[in-house]
């Protein structure tokens, strides 16, 4: 079953229930007896409804169930679903718009705009009254002006030379490329964390099927010193610390099942599942063939994500340097305003009758920068030393990612040269514990001979499970750097 399908739900048939379950009193059987069974019918139909209805519900829940076959299918639910990368793609769709903000700063505006002023106190002159035809040494008040104004008008304005602005374009580009790396890192390590908690949870779940057998053979040891113990055979003091072995491995048993359950819950939330939804891992760690791998230097992988990251910084650090230079151009812009205006002493615009003044103006703007307090320079040397780190930032990221892929590799390669040797450590050191449990049985061996080969197959079986998953995690990880 792929991942993400639905789990099988068995239909249910219903079929007309038998007369003998209708609960009948004697009346009501006279009556069914003359008149047929009135009331079976309705009743078998309300359990039919009810019994479909069951089916339908257990239908619903059954799809609630995710089945992952595979650490394939598991890293595709991942990339697919996982929350932190839904929220990185909207993210970028959003930061998206960040291109039509700039874009607009290269292309002509306008506008529409009205004014309306109320001057309450407006300028007052005292002109000598012999210039008007009146007494020397007299003056008169004049008022310039109408206290009110209502002005209406459009404006456009047309960058012609602006290569700061320009800049700014190719900036936002690189920004958004930065994005989509930070994406792909993001991606990159999601992958790489929900291989290693699939493979811990499988590998949990085989610790705890050992364990149980672990803990049954400990019970089987229980019961037979119990029956020694009795018949005075043994001290109690050695059926103390073979009860103490059962309650140790019992304690393993539920500290082993506590971390399954962790591993699922942490994957459920990798795969962008809710923590009721049903998570089924189908895959058996111990059955898995291991597939061959290149040995280290075998092969180049293809370029990690983080080292893309670092050098679209040290390409956004190179566009800033040369934007602040264009700091230094001039720019020249073309504006134009037509409006129209209207003077009254009173209120009323509307009058069609009074005058309406026409102003109009277009022209050029001329810019050029001579001084700004050091601040060109100030963002310049800002710059060049961002470009500087970049660049070592980029140089160490290489160097990290090379030496990390390198143990990668190691770390598989040596995992599969011991995952033999370690195999048939665990397959001898399981038949040795059975081969003691006899051997104690009949009473050819003593118990802490058992204990000591009962601790040499617990270790094998903690070796063989840490080499399988080596084998596994780290196999799946180069196999997400080589972009399978």
């Amino acid at each position: 079953m792929k991942a993400g399908a639905s789990a099988p739900a068995f239909l249910l048939l219903a079929k007309p229930l038998p007369l003998f379950f209708l609960p009948l009193r004697k009346n009501t059987s006279v009556a069914i007896a003359k008149n047929g069974i009135p009331l079976a019918v309705p009743f078998a139909k309300f359990m039919h409804r009810f019994l479909y209805i069951g089916c339908f519900l257990t239908l619903f829940s059954a799809r609630a169930q995710t089945v992952v076959p595979s650490v394939r299918e598991a890293l595709s639910l991942a990339r697919r679903n996982n929350p932190d990368l839904a929220n990185a793609r909207q993210s970028r769709i959003v930061q998206d718009q960040q291109r039509v903000a700039v874009r607009a700063g290269l292309l002509p505006t306008a506008r529409v705009f009205t004014n309306f002023d109320y001057n309450y106190a407006l300028p007052v002159q005292l002109v000598p009254a012999e210039f008007l035809g009146g007494n020397k040494g007299d003056y008169k008040e004049f008022r310039f002006g109408l206290p009110f104004f209502l002005t209406a008008g459009a404006e456009v304005n047309a960058p012609i030379l602006n290569r700061p602005a320009r800049a700014d374009l190719g900036i936002t580009e690189q920004n958004l490329r930065i994005i989509d790396d930070q994406n792909l890192v993001l991606q990159d390590e999601i992958s790489t964390q929900t291989a290693r908690v699939y493979h811990a949870a499988l590998l949990t779940r085989s610790a705890i099927a050992i364990t149980r057998r672990n803990l049954s053979a400990a019970d089987t040891l229980v019961q037979i010193s119990r029956q020694r113990l009795d018949k005075g055979l043994i001290e109690p003091l050695e059926y103390n610390r073979i009860r103490s072995v059962q309650l140790t491995t019992a304690d393993v048993l539920y500290q082993n099942e506590l971390l399954y359950v962790r591993n699922i819950n942490q994957l459920k939330l990798l795969l962008g599942l809710a923590l009721t939804d049903s998570l089924a891992l189908t895959e058996e760690l111990t059955m898995r063939p291991s597939a061959e791998w290149p040995t280290a230097g075998a092969t180049t992988l293809p370029q990690r994500p983080q080292v893309t990251l670092r050098e679209s910084r040290v390409e956004l650090a190179r566009l800033q340097i040369e934007r602040e230079r264009l700091q230094r151009w001039p720019t020249l812009s073309a504006y134009g305003r037509y409006s129209q205006q209207a003077q009254r002493n009173q209120l009323n615009f509307l009058n069609l009758n009074e005058r309406w003044f026409t102003i109009g103006v277009a022209g050029l703007q001329f810019n050029l920068p001579i001084y700004s307090g050091g601040l060109r320079n100030s963002n310049l040397a800002r710059t060049r030393l961002q470009l500087k780190l970049a660049e070592a930032e980029l140089a160490y990221e290489r160097n990290r990612q090379l030496t990390d892929t390198e143990d990668v590799r190691n770390t598989y390669n040596q995992a599969v040269r011991s995952l033999d040797l370690n195999r048939q450590n665990f397959d001898l050191s399981n038949q040795n514990v059975q081969i003691a449990l006899v051997k104690y049985r009949s009473g050819l061996f003593a118990y802490d001979q058992y204990l000591n080969v009962f601790n040499e197959a617990l270790t094998a079986q903690n070796r063989f499970l840490s080499n399988l998953s080596n084998v596994f995690i780290n196999q799946t990880i180069l196999q997400i750097r080589s972009g399978q």
